[in-house]
């Protein structure tokens, strides 16, 4: 299960992610927030793998809030802004939802990010050897090092 939340300033968006996000298999609303305040104090209270999060908000902006985080969850930005696409990825979002998206489009989002999440989990040290080598589980083999 993919523990997530949502941030968007606009209620009607917030809602239709917070909808999407029930209707796909295999993801956990952790919560909806209506600003990246709200979000922060949840993130300092729990784990979360991945966060939808509007960047065009008050106070604290999308793109901000990421900055200001020291170690993020995976982001996916859902904003009506597409000149905010390049600064999106400099701070290492997955994805760029323009809105307004329909439900196919959130669904390829979710697939990237499961894949992702499979490639991280994937790429663990799965043991020493008496050597002193490690292995390393990646790109569907294990590799000794």
């Amino acid at each position: 299960m993919i523990r997530c939340i949502a941030i968007d300033d606009e209620p009607l968006a917030l809602k239709q992610i917070t909808s999407y996000i029930k209707q796909v298999g295999g993801l956990e609303l952790v919560g909806a927030f209506n600003s990246a305040e709200e979000a922060q104090r949840k993130l300092s209270e729990t784990n979360v793998d991945a966060m939808f999060v509007d960047i065009n908000m008050p106070d604290l902006n999308g793109m901000d809030f990421v900055r200001s985080l020291e170690n993020h969850p995976i982001v996916i930005f859902t904003t009506a802004y597409a000149e905010y696409a390049v600064e999106g990825f400099k701070v290492n979002a997955l994805d760029y939802l323009l809105k307004p998206f329909g439900l196919d489009d959130f669904k390829r989002t979710v697939e990237k990010l499961r894949k992702h999440m499979e490639l991280i989990s994937g790429a663990v040290v799965s043991g020493v050897d008496d050597d002193n080598a490690i292995f390393i589980k990646t790109d569907y083999k294990v590799v000794r090092i």
